[in-house]
């Protein structure tokens, strides 16, 4: 699926649209590989040229592409905020991590935990206490279910 932003650059109109690894600039298409500007655990940061101007675009994991042009999101008109991972958000990482050693359904879960953990940890628009209640209860959730599925599947052989 294509994501497409209609920018004004210059008082002229560009239709920048993402596919796949690709971005297409008013029918010019540009390779992400060649504009790669940061990379990160969970996202990646691609600069190139929409008109006289440098573009940010932004992709997390489980997170909507952003482009970024003179520090305002063109999708909402917000102000950017650049992305950093608090570091409280690791030891919830390493707590899902450590579900690896529960078979597939612990590794499901730890992919499933990392994964929100990380979306959750680095919502700015959640308080602070709003998002470390929520990584708690997400690590009970998933290590319960690991855990009940466990006795479950234990008490349905045995």
């Amino acid at each position: 699926m294509a994501r497409v932003w209609n920018v004004k650059v210059d008082e002229r109109m560009y239709a920048v649209q993402l596919k796949g690894r690709k971005v297409d600039v008013n029918g010019e298409k540009l390779k992400l590989s060649k504009y790669k500007k940061k990379t990160g655990l969970v996202h990646e940061e691609y600069e190139f040229p929409v008109g006289s101007k440098n573009a940010l675009l932004v992709l997390k994991n489980m997170s909507a592409p952003q482009l970024v042009i003179d520090g305002i999101d063109c999708a909402t008109g917000e102000q950017y905020v650049p992305f950093k991972m608090p570091w409280w958000s690791y030891i919830f990482i390493v707590l899902h991590l450590i579900n690896f050693m529960n078979g597939a359904i612990g590794a499901l879960a730890a992919i499933v935990g990392v994964g929100a953990a990380t979306a959750i940890s680095n919502n700015s628009r959640m308080n602070i206490v709003v998002r470390l209640l929520l990584n708690i209860v997400l690590l009970v959730l998933l290590y319960g279910m690991v855990i009940g599925l466990a006795f479950a599947i234990t008490g349905a052989i045995y």
